[in-house]
């Protein structure tokens, strides 16, 4: 058995080297595939730490009636923490909303007219952030409750909420879009690589005839074949791990700033064995999965 794997293997690897050129044209094909799925694993990363980003600067704040002490707004915070919704929740004193509103707003007119008046106008709020986007409505509704109501000025979810809605619609669009272009461009990949295959496999297809007539299996026919396709793909997945790794390298501080704080470079590092497993996965599997097609006609009695 061992004799019989390790004789496929090296016919395997002598039409690997006997068929230089359209080796390489085959490499490169699987190559391109591999370079697109990786660059989609990436990108759907990037769209992830954006979009948790933006989540995280989404808030709902709810606003209390003057007479309202600290002390009763305290007393509801703690309450709001314990719900199974809540992530995070702070309180913002009017003295903390006022400092923050004249940080921001330096450089605008209506400034000096809120310094004019020497009256804070603002109210003390509870700033509110969800585990989830879609989990901003029940907070609204827990302060519409009867006990609350007399106490709440306002509730300001109603631009949040538009936010977060679009963030998630968006997510999954893109999520469905990159879904789509895998499928699309693994066919186109199959399709390709198959037909190069063949191209190489036509080349031998006495030496196929010659094996048949002395009554080799067809697993000794085909085994080869695929040992090729898979070696092309192994090879096209090594380099576009290393590729990767080294442009990413060069590039991580541009890359960073041009993808708003995204470190690519950190997130393929972090993924390098889900990455590695992924390039191989393509490579090898396109490299089989046409091998094995591209000798079929070949193998049919």
């Amino acid at each position: 058995m061992i004799k019989y794997i390790s004789k496929i293997l090296k016919s395997g690897w002598v039409n690997l080297k006997r068929q230089g050129f359209l080796t390489l044209t085959t490499s490169i094909v699987i190559f391109i595939a591999v370079v697109l799925g990786t660059a989609l694993f990436i990108f759907q990363g990037g769209v992830s730490f954006m979009t948790d980003a933006i989540k995280d600067k989404i808030d709902v704040s709810i606003y209390f009636n003057e007479q309202v002490s600290r002390e009763e707004i305290l007393k509801i915070r703690e309450e709001v923490a314990k719900l199974e919704e809540v992530n995070k929740v702070s309180y913002v004193s009017p003295e903390e909303a006022y400092e923050n509103f004249v940080e921001t707003h330096q450089n605008d007119p209506y400034l000096e007219s809120l310094e004019a008046i020497e009256i804070n106008p603002f109210l003390s709020s509870l700033v509110v952030q969800t585990k989830e986007p879609s989990q901003y409505k029940a907070i609204s509704e827990f302060f519409k409750k009867d006990e609350y109501v007399s106490l709440v000025y306002e509730i300001d979810d109603y631009k949040r909420g538009t936010i977060i809605d679009r963030i998630s619609g968006m997510s999954d669009g893109i999520r469905n879009i990159g879904i789509f272009l895998t499928l699309f461009l693994s066919f186109i990949a199959v399709t390709v690589t198959l037909n190069t295959l063949r191209v190489s496999i036509y080349s031998q297809r006495e030496e196929i005839e010659i094996m048949r007539l002395v009554g080799a299996k067809n697993s000794f026919i085909r085994g080869p074949f695929l040992i090729q396709g898979a070696m092309c793909g192994f090879f096209a997945a090594i380099l576009c791990f290393v590729l990767f790794f080294l442009i990413l390298f060069s590039l991580k501080t541009n890359l960073e700033t041009l993808f708003m704080g995204f470190d690519v470079f950190s997130f393929y590092r972090n993924n390098i064995i889900t990455i590695l497993l992924l390039q191989l996965l393509i490579g090898v599997g396109l490299g089989l999965i046409s091998s094995f097609f591209a000798v079929r006609k070949y193998l049919k009695d």
